[in-house]
């Protein structure tokens, strides 16, 4: 959530600067969680960046820092707009620009990628908190300007938010991975990021004893529509070399999930598994 942050001036503004150069000075009473704006006077709201020229991202101003301000007004920053560039604030961090020189300073950003994780990037953790740096995989929607990079990075793919300021993030909550098919053949047809239905697996469910033997069927007749009605991935046969299919024509039919008792039944099958915490770098 943005941050406005104001002050009054002892000789006040009649207008905003319409110059480069002009210093404000101020206490901070609360913390920038995201990005921030600056409005003195009474007078409209502007944005503030850092010296490495993005939005704020969090905790640059503290609360009781001295804040010092200069106004930007050029191509650089705002496309051109009046905007505000944090000069320094007690006890805040400092934004600086990605190092091209072996004496730069060295931004976060660039240390996790060296460390092997980029934004969009995806681990499971055994560890049930989220280290700095990553977001729960949750479908959670985020600012686009807070987390720019991951933006960058996934896009709209996993939602688009509200279609302006915010997107989705990919909910991995309780759900497998599987590598994009990506022309292979092998899982044909599946979007970039879309999601998969389970294969069905019917079962019995008497109380005392099984007294039959239930399959799932469907009413699509065809090879490939069948196998993407019940869940299932097309095959080669050569990698069965010795197995039929066999089986007895059905002498009654109930719609899912079944009827329970001794009228079978039917749920999603799984392998085994362990719930670890889905994160995403940013």
């Amino acid at each position: 959530m943005t941050t406005t942050y104001t002050a009054s001036n002892s000789l006040p503004f009649a207008a905003l600067p319409t110059t480069n150069g002009v210093v404000q000075y101020f206490r901070a009473t609360m913390t920038n969680s995201a990005d921030a704006t600056y409005a003195p006077d009474g007078l409209s709201t502007a944005p503030i960046y850092g010296l490495g020229g993005q939005l704020l991202q969090g905790d640059e101003i503290v609360a009781g820092g001295n804040v010092t301000l200069v106004s930007h007004i050029g191509p650089l920053l705002n496309g051109g707009a009046l905007c505000w560039v944090l000069i320094s604030c007690d006890g805040g961090a400092q934004q600086v620009a990605n190092a091209t020189r072996s004496q730069h300073a060295v931004t976060f950003g660039q240390i996790s990628i060296a460390s092997g994780a980029a934004p969009g990037d995806v681990k499971f953790s055994a560890a049930n908190s989220v280290p700095a740096g990553w977001l729960k995989a949750d479908g959670a929607v985020i600012s686009r300007s807070t987390y720019s990079a991951l933006f960058a990075a996934i896009g709209t793919t996993y939602g688009e938010g509200d279609g302006t300021s915010t997107f989705a993030l990919p909910d991995l909550r309780g759900e497998f991975v599987r590598g994009f098919d990506d022309g292979r053949g092998i899982d044909a047809g599946r979007a970039f990021g879309s999601s998969q239905k389970g294969t069905l697996y019917p079962y019995d469910t008497t109380e005392s004893k099984a007294n039959g033997i239930w399959s799932a069927s469907t009413t699509q007749n065809t090879g490939p529509a069948s196998q993407a009605a019940m869940g299932v991935d097309p095959f080669s046969t050569t990698d069965y070399p010795t197995v039929t299919v066999g089986g007895v024509d059905a002498t009654v039919n109930y719609a899912l999930p079944g009827l329970a008792g001794d009228r079978g039944y039917s749920g999603v099958s799984r392998p085994r598994n362990i719930a670890l915490l889905a994160l995403i770098k940013h």
